[in-house]
């Protein structure tokens, strides 16, 4: 069973995975944007996450 928790955790865990990827991106790629789309998106997760414990 997934819980706020493991959501708001495995976002974390992708976030700094999904930077690190962009960075060996070649500048302007479509990898590179997916990869930044993702990290903006785990970010946003954990936002509401954070938002609707409350």
């Amino acid at each position: 069973m997934l819980t706020y928790h493991a959501l708001g955790y495995y976002g974390l865990l992708g976030i700094p995975a999904a930077l690190a990827a962009a960075r060996l991106m070649p500048a302007g790629s479509p990898a590179r944007r997916a990869l930044a789309r993702a990290a903006l998106g785990a970010l946003l997760l954990i936002a509401a996450i954070i938002a609707l414990s409350y």
